[in-house]
């Protein structure tokens, strides 16, 4: 059943968009809906492939994934007869991708931001392995990054649930982005969870040298379609740590058994990033880790700072209020939970006459 906020009124979303590029089935489009802007992704019928299958696939997931690091999903809609087409409504992140940022070489980029990067995905990725989730398309352009420089993981056209016996392996269909993809789904074998840590590794590759995959850079070759380490390490740029250029090889090893987990990825990120945030000097106005909101306004002295917690990432990508009085407004708000009484009856808000009898195939048959 669908829930009725699901369900968007396409008057509330048509007007003047902007084509911002194309998905998995269609274009998506800069739009506004009540006042806010939003990422519009229309599905268009197909003769190659079930649309509805990958569709409901898409929406389905999108919409049971809470976490900062993936788009939030709006709702769906669908546009008034002959058109008929169906849609996807998404929070709109204004500051592109990780492939675009990567290529404009005029946005800075420390290793402090890199490692920000890297943990972002990982979290990312490691909520939706948590929960046998498997992406299938990780690459830069799935990547968005938020104007406070963050990373959200968005379009799911191709994620599935990881399969639950060899039958259901044996369907799993192979699909994804060439340059990304892991040898096993290149050779027509059967994957799993860690086909997407291969892809991650790809995407630290990207991150650490600042260079995209493609003919010239990170090139994949058979029999094993695996990466050359030693190019990997020529390829990274200077001050790259010597852990992080090993976790991108670990990540890209053709045996997928021998990849690491997302758990254990975060748990090297998390070391390299307290080693790289006490350089001193690099990226300093970023305030990567920043506990000033924690402490009233002052760090405290001779210890390390809070890794990737996000409190002014991006200082120099966004434009608008600094990150010092973001943090002021965040410690007020924190400040201000104190005097919520926890114990005020919210059973009001759970009212039964919320729930619908429209059907998700009633909105969306073609």
């Amino acid at each position: 059943m669908s829930d009725a906020f699901d369900v968007i009124p396409y008057d509330d979303i048509k007007g003047n968009w902007k084509k911002l590029g194309s998905g998995s089935f269609g274009h998506v489009y800069r739009g506004t809906y009540l006042g806010i802007d939003v990422a519009i992704k229309e599905v268009l019928p197909s003769t190659e492939y079930d649309v509805a299958k990958y569709f409901e696939r898409e929406w389905r997931l999108m919409k049971e994934c809470r976490h900062p690091n993936i788009c939030l999903f709006i709702g769906l809609s669908r546009a008034p007869p002959p058109d008929n087409r169906i849609f996807i409504i998404s929070e709109y992140i204004e500051n592109g991708n990780v492939r675009i940022y990567i290529h404009d070489k005029f946005k800075p980029f420390p290793w402090k931001l890199r490692l920000s990067f890297a943990t972002d995905v990982t979290r990312a990725l490691a909520y939706l392995h948590a929960r046998k989730c498997i992406h299938r398309d990780l690459k830069g352009e799935n990547l968005l990054v938020t104007a406070n420089g963050r990373l959200k993981v968005t379009d799911f056209g191709f994620a599935r649930i990881a399969a639950r016996n060899e039958e259901e392996s044996k369907r799993l269909t192979f699909c994804g982005t060439d340059s990304y993809m892991s040898p096993e789904i290149l050779l027509g074998e059967e994957f799993d969870l860690p086909t997407d840590i291969f892809s991650l590794g790809i995407i630290f590759c990207e991150i650490g040298a600042r260079k995209l995959a493609d003919d010239k850079h990170f090139k994949r070759n058979p029999p094993t379609f695996g990466l050359d380490p030693e190019e990997v390490k020529r390829l990274m740029s200077p001050g790259c740590p010597d852990d992080f250029y090993q976790l991108c090889v670990d990540c890209l090893a053709t045996n997928p058994a021998a990849r690491p987990t997302t758990r254990d990825i975060l748990e090297r990120l998390r070391a390299l990033e307290a080693e790289v945030l006490l350089r001193p000097g690099e990226g300093d106005d970023m305030h990567l880790g920043s506990v000033r909101f924690m402490t009233g306004g002052k760090r405290p002295a001779g210890g390390p700072r809070i890794p990737s917690f996000g409190m002014g990432v991006g200082k120099d990508i966004r434009s608008g209020a600094s990150s010092d009085e973001s943090d002021d407004e965040l410690m007020e708000a924190v400040l201000g939970l104190s005097h919520v009484d926890l114990k005020s009856d919210w059973s009001a808000s759970s009212d039964s006459s919320l729930g619908t009898d429209c059907s998700f195939f009633q909105l969306c048959i073609f």
